[in-house]
């Protein structure tokens, strides 16, 4: 909020400074907002440098299981949000997403609904817990938030059709295997378990390696190192 209020100053400025000095609007009033949005960009780009820094430095300390450390660490990025659209949902994001990885679900669900809907990771995980408490009309309602952000995410499709599955909507789920297929076009991995699905038998998720297993809905058949720390999109920091 305050790099628009910026942005917007700055552009107020150089109008108001070029109607002072007798410069036509049709030249003035562009300038100005060819210059405010300037400013608001550079200061974004700020916030994002610093908030990825900050992301970084936990990621260190989530390869070395130091999980409180880097939740503490994450927080520090709190301080940016007045400054910057999002970047409070994208800090809930991804402390939701530890916390569900520890499978503290009463941590992590009000984390992972207050999260930016471009955390489509943290949307899907949310959905789980919603599914997994009998309400499914609202888990797949947030699924299906989840794939506007993360349309191009096979990984999601997949999960989707999943839940979807363990539901009992067998039908439903070959629908949106198909849905990512229309997206992720040639997707090896949705077409096998589409087809799987058609002929009745069982989804091999495993094909997602260590990104599927950090739904904690399948247990991994040999020892798994903990699930790449989840990033967040420049989108989302950008706002």
């Amino acid at each position: 909020m305050i790099n628009l209020l910026l942005g917007l100053g700055a552009a107020l400025a150089v109008i108001l400074l070029s109607t002072l000095l007798h410069i036509s609007l049709w030249i003035s009033v562009p300038v100005g907002i060819i210059g405010g949005v300037a400013i608001f960009i550079w200061l974004g780009r700020k916030v994002q440098n610093e908030l990825e820094g900050i992301f970084s430095r936990a990621g260190e300390l989530l390869k070395r299981q130091q999980f409180d450390k880097a939740i503490e660490v994450m927080k520090e990025g709190y301080r940016l949000a007045p400054r910057q659209f999002l970047v409070k949902g994208s800090i809930d994001g991804q402390i939701g997403v530890v916390q569900y990885l520890r499978k503290k679900n009463d941590e992590a669900e009000p984390l992972l609904a207050s999260a930016s809907m471009q955390h489509y990771i943290a949307k899907a995980m949310l959905a789980i817990l919603q599914w997994k408490r009998g309400e499914k009309k609202k888990a797949k309602e947030t699924f299906d938030l989840a794939l506007k952000a993360g349309k191009k995410e096979s990984l999601l499709y997949a999960t989707y059709a999943y839940v979807l599955v363990e539901m009992g909507e067998r039908d439903r789920a070959i629908e949106i295997l198909n849905k990512g297929l229309g997206v992720c076009k040639g997707d090896e991995r949705l077409v096998t378990n589409r087809n799987l699905l058609q002929n009745g038998k069982a989804l091999k998720m495993k094909v997602y390696g260590e990104q599927w297993y950090q739904f904690l809905l399948e247990r991994p058949m040999i020892r798994q190192e903990a699930p790449p720390f989840a990033r967040v999109s420049r989108r989302a920091l950008r706002g």
